[in-house]
């Protein structure tokens, strides 16, 4: 067997002002073949799975691009077109394959493309006719429709959020693959348009931890081979956005079609419960000036960089300062010139230094503050799970009023607690941590925190979703319409 095998993602939030450009790519994952030389990722680890995985199979591995990019605005026309070609002609220059393997993330959208995913895919279904077999894994908060699944033989699609199962449906994917060349079973698959946006996590608590059960345990029975939740990404204006249930069946897709409707229902009837709540800014800043036997955790929801905002703005700051709040910290903010100041003067200095509000629009205010440099590091990573590391590029901790701000060269979120404890911030002994994350961090803090609060901050990425200036989303979509699918 001959398996080409290629990655292209980042997840765009339309409402972002600034672009992801190839560098974006570069900072976090480009690798032109040789995957296997690359320290593992949650971007990386899905091709070396599929590699390793080929090549104890005796197969031929023809390896292409591996790029990803955190996310952020609109990716560059040529940015996109040129990574694009890139892997469409190592497509061409391979000859004939028996299967692709494409890691993508699903929300990607470039300047002239709002579906990406869809553009790659169809232009590879092209060049290799209907006998190639293509398989394709995407993040949960994808975009897709007809077009994809008309492109590909087999689609999985992560079911935790937390993303936490990249590996596994990487794994999910390449036994998929494998029955499917060895004659053992013919994948058909189907699409239900659920009309729902948000944010629906699925660890821990709520509804979805149920429904997330009840897909893994329908898989492998009565033809079912897949089932799969694409919740969507919320911050894009594109007409194929929303959550949509996606089902692959052994040989019917009449069963596929079935089985999508029934799991799409579900889903839509337990959506108003499972939906993140947020906690508002005024109300978040009060409880954290109330002291406890242990930390509150603030989650700075509209600048986290997991959602394509720029991850530097001052107002959880800001607030602390004014409400007299001093035993804190916050983590992470990205000011790569802050940090290089702060090397300039080194550890120990005391400088006058200008914090965040610098790279957007929506940056807000920067900050203008006596800071003490505590802590230095090039380099720097954070820790995560399956022995994985997070780059963060070069760090620097410093301590504003009480207040120890730990700021990077290169955007990130919270993926472990080894953010802080690697780079000398305590956390037991804080009354108050803000960290610039969603609900990723949600399982780390359930024993040590006294409260986790989800907080509508000011931000790129506004949880209010009737205050977005949508102009391409599909509607009827529930929230902003009650009952689109009229199962209320």
């Amino acid at each position: 067997m001959r398996l080409f095998v290629a990655t292209l993602g980042t997840e765009t939030n339309t409402f972002s002002f600034f672009p992801t450009g190839i560098e974006d790519f570069r900072n976090t994952l480009w690798c032109e073949g040789d995957i296997e030389t690359v320290p593992a990722s949650p971007w990386s680890a899905p091709a070396q799975i599929w590699v390793e995985r080929a090549h104890k199979e005796g197969w031929e591995v023809i390896q292409s691009l591996f790029a990803f990019a955190s996310p952020a605005g609109l990716t560059t026309r040529v940015a996109y077109e040129s990574m694009r070609d890139r892997i469409l002609d190592d497509l061409r220059a391979a000859g004939q394959v028996h299967a692709i393997l494409l890691f993508l993330h699903g929300a990607m959208v470039a300047d002239g493309y709002d579906d990406c995913e869809g553009d790659l895919v169809s232009r590879m279904r092209a060049i290799v006719g209907g006998g190639t077999k293509i398989g394709i894994e995407l993040d949960l908060h994808a975009h897709i429709d007809d077009t994809l699944l008309e492109a590909a033989d087999i689609i999985t699609i992560y079911k935790t959020y937390p993303h936490i199962d990249h590996a596994e449906r990487a794994e999910d994917l390449f036994v998929l693959m494998q029955r499917t060349l060895a004659g053992e079973i013919d994948p058909k698959m189907a699409l239900f348009d659920c009309r729902t946006m948000g944010l629906f996590p699925t660890t821990m608590e709520g509804p979805m931890v149920a429904f997330t059960q009840a897909m893994f345990d329908a898989e492998g029975k009565d033809g079912i081979l897949s089932l799969s939740l694409n919740h969507g990404f919320p911050w894009a204006d594109v007409h194929l956005a929303g959550a949509k249930m996606l089902a692959v069946a052994d040989g019917d897709e009449t069963l596929a079609e079935r089985a999508a409707r029934d799991f799409g229902e579900r889903f839509y009837r337990i959506r108003a419960d499972a939906m993140l709540p947020f906690t508002s800014f005024e109300e978040a800043i009060a409880e954290a000036a109330i002291k406890g036997d242990k930390p509150l955790l603030i989650a700075d929801t509209s600048d986290q960089i997991g959602s394509g905002a720029p991850g530097d703005t001052t107002h959880v700051l800001r607030a602390f300062v004014d409400a007299g709040i001093r035993n804190a910290a916050i983590a992470p903010l990205w000011d790569p010139l802050a940090v290089r100041i702060c090397f300039q003067v080194g550890v120990g200095a005391r400088i006058r230094v200008r914090i965040g509000g610098k790279f957007d629009p929506n940056s807000g205010p920067p900050f203008d503050a006596d800071a003490e440099v505590l802590f230095l590091k090039r380099n720097a990573y954070q820790d995560h799970i399956n022995d994985e590391r997070i780059n963060i590029g070069d760090i620097a901790v410093v301590r504003v009023e009480g207040i120890d701000i730990l700021l990077t060269t290169q955007r990130t979120n919270l993926y472990s607690l080894s953010l802080l404890t690697l780079h000398g911030i305590t956390f037991d002994d804080k009354q108050v941590v803000a960290i610039k994350n969603l609900y990723k961090h949600k399982d780390l803090f359930v024993d040590n925190t006294r409260k986790q609060l989800f907080v509508a901050t000011p931000g790129t990425s506004n949880p209010d979703w009737a205050a977005l200036p949508f102009k391409h989303l599909p509607r009827p979509i529930w929230p902003l319409d009650p009952d689109p699918l009229g199962l209320d």
